[in-house]
């Protein structure tokens, strides 16, 4: 009888570890509003209103549609020169994640092509971008701040 009961606590403990596992290790959905996670960033970086993109930027640079999304924010520099970029992203669905990655990974390889060979302290910069993607947000930034940025982005989940 004591070992009938032995393997019933061993088998309770076997089944709580792995719902805590599942639990833990699965990335959940945010219902925060993108404005919200998007001003939270912006205060870490230095950047406001007037960075950011309107939504045709999105398309050009990304070619990605905003209103495919449940919410999109671009920040972009007042110069060309400049690759200080922040991309956030909520998706209606988690499956669009892929083709958003894609766009991303696109226009860096476009970026680092265009600044190759002159633009030596903006191709270090974009090789040390921040891409981020947790539940049903993408978190994408180049720039100096972009861990500190990445971690707000993180909290404000």
């Amino acid at each position: 009888m004591k070992k009938y009961f032995s393997y019933i606590k061993i088998i309770l403990i076997v089944c709580l570890l792995v719902f805590i596992f599942v639990d833990v290790g699965s990335d959940k959905t945010s219902n925060v509003d993108i404005d919200t996670v998007a001003v939270q960033v912006a205060k870490v970086v230095g950047m406001d209103k007037e960075n950011i993109a309107e939504e045709r930027m999105l398309k050009r640079f990304y070619g990605l549609n905003p209103k495919d999304y449940e919410g999109a924010v671009l920040f972009v520099p007042k110069d060309n020169m400049d690759v200080h970029e922040i991309l956030i992203v909520k998706l209606r669905d988690e499956s669009q994640a892929e083709s958003v990655e894609i766009a991303i990974q696109k226009r860096l390889d476009s970026q680092l092509k265009s600044f190759e060979g002159y633009g030596a302290e903006q191709v270090a910069l974009l090789k040390s971008h921040v891409l981020d993607v947790k539940g049903n947000y993408i978190f994408y930034m180049v720039g100096e701040k972009a861990n500190d940025a990445e971690k707000a982005f993180l909290e404000s989940l």
